[in-house]
């Protein structure tokens, strides 16, 4: 069976670009068999003056280096080695407006699921078009299935292996007739959706499940707490209870990726009125000047791809 990729372009693979279709990983490798890698997913943006910046990229770095030394991965790659991975693939595929970035390091040994190398760094940037609010709304359920737990498997780890648990929700969602999963912890509390970290707003004040809810510890959460707060939205980072989802005002899933997903319902209930609220408009406006450098106080998340002239 003939299989076909979507991936347009050239590759990074192991500091090389190369076309798409070369880029292999051996059947018997770790990666493959047992799923052993961790990844990160990055965006650029054309700027509104032009150029192109990819957003929050020492941040993603971090995170991806912390993933995989709790992962336990035999690699050393530094941030100046991930940041050429990034850019170069940005740069070889021509790309000048706005991409999502798959960068991710694979364990390719063979042996079982113990074995920790060696690894290799992949990137792939793909183009893609912007979107407004009103394209992205979902209709949510809470899912049958619990978010992982760090007793289990730790969530906080942006590892391939874990997405199983985001999958079987979306799957079970999808098939009931929803767009997407809303997970909870071991303990009944809301946790995140089956990609992507969860806000609430009730009465005015933005909610959101702490750190310690089994999220994924996620960049584009932390920074609509930001300009949320910079704004003067009051912000809990709290448990919320199962309950609560159903007399929200607003909600809404955000993730690099993602960006803003409003959502409508949850298992039926309408959310506020069932169209995209005020707060989630608001943060939206604010996350789309940053991203594409139109709010001067957040240069500092922006890095040029094709040189500081361009920012």
């Amino acid at each position: 069976m003939e299989i076909h990729l979507s991936t347009p372009g050239l590759i990074y693979f192991d500091g090389k670009l190369i076309p798409s279709a070369d880029a292999r990983l051996h059947v018997s490798s770790v990666a493959v068999k047992y799923g052993s890698n961790v990844f990160e997913g990055l965006c650029t943006y054309r700027g509104v003056s032009g150029g192109s910046t990819v957003f929050r990229m020492h941040e993603h770095l971090q995170r991806l280096q912390e993933s995989a030394r709790m992962m336990q991965i035999d690699c050393d790659y530094s941030q100046d080695e991930l940041a050429d991975a990034v850019l170069s693939t940005v740069r070889g595929n021509n790309i000048e407006g706005d991409s999502h970035i798959r960068l991710s390091i694979f364990v390719v040994g063979d042996g079982f699921s113990e074995t920790t190398g060696p690894a290799s760094l992949v990137c792939i940037a793909t183009p893609r078009g912007a979107k407004n609010l009103e394209e992205r709304v979902k209709h949510a359920s809470v899912s049958s299935w619990l978010r992982l737990d760090d007793r289990v498997a730790p969530p906080r780890i942006k590892a391939g292996a874990n997405y199983h648990n985001s999958r079987f929700g979306v799957l079970e969602a999808r098939r009931n007739g929803y767009d997407e999963a809303l997970f909870l912890t071991f303990n009944g509390k809301v946790s995140e959706g089956g990609n992507s970290c969860f806000f609430m707003v009730k009465d005015g004040v933005l909610v959101t499940p702490p750190v310690t809810a089994s999220i994924l510890i996620s960049i584009t959460r932390q920074t609509l707490i930001e300009l949320a707060r910079d704004q003067g939205i009051e912000v809990q980072e709290r448990e919320i209870d199962r309950s609560e989802l159903y007399i929200a005002d607003e909600a809404f899933l955000c993730g690099s990726g993602l960006e803003i997903s409003p959502i409508l319902s949850v298992d039926r209930f309408p959310v506020g009125d069932r169209s995209v609220g005020p707060v989630t408009h608001r943060l939206w406006d604010a996350y789309d000047s940053v991203i594409r450098g139109g709010d001067a106080r957040y240069q500092r998340w922006l890095t040029p791809v094709y040189g500081q002239g361009q920012a």
